[in-house]
């Protein structure tokens, strides 16, 4: 990895930690900006299957119908998103521990928008979900102590179980 990695790991089992994070960035863009895609750019980044599976349509979508099938449908993807938060947080330890702290403010900030969408009751389609910067540099400090191996056995309040198996779910 570009910003090097901590002893005992290498290149070879910090990819899959690596991937991860950059789906769950992906992932969570997309969900950010699902409503604005669709109105400015006129495109739909989302799974099609998943779409047909929770009964969403594109045309709600570009009509930006928020209904009980688009909420279930948002709630799988951000719990979908978070499973890739969750593989990418244990790659944070596989880094140079002076690495660690911009990837898991990153992270956390990122990590950050699900719970924005959440809050706007999973309306994407007329709401946009942003952590500003206030917010952004108040996430520093939980961020750090989450760099710290202690943070493995005394998780934050909220925070999810560490995972540290590449083949956990």
């Amino acid at each position: 990895p570009i910003f090097g990695c901590a002893r005992g790991y290498n290149e070879d089992v910090a990819r899959e930690p690596a991937l991860s994070l950059g789906v769950a960035f992906q992932l969570t863009n997309i969900l950010r900006d699902i409503g604005e895609d669709a109105t400015t750019r006129g495109r739909i980044y989302l799974p099609r299957n998943d779409m047909e599976q929770f009964g969403v349509t594109e045309e709600q979508i570009m009509a930006q119908r928020v209904d009980e099938n688009f909420v279930k449908f948002m709630k799988f993807q951000i719990e979908r998103a978070r499973t890739y938060y969750d593989r990418a947080r244990r790659g944070v330890f596989m880094l140079a521990e002076e690495s660690r702290l911009p990837v898991q403010a990153s992270l956390d900030a990122y990590g950050e928008i699900l719970t924005k969408i959440e809050e706007n009751n999973y309306d994407t389609l007329t709401k946009r979900a942003y952590v500003d910067k206030w917010e952004k540099m108040s996430i520093i400090p939980f961020s750090w102590y989450r760099t710290l191996e202690v943070s493995k056995q005394l998780p934050l309040p909220g925070d999810r179980p560490f995972l540290m198996q590449l083949n956990d779910p």
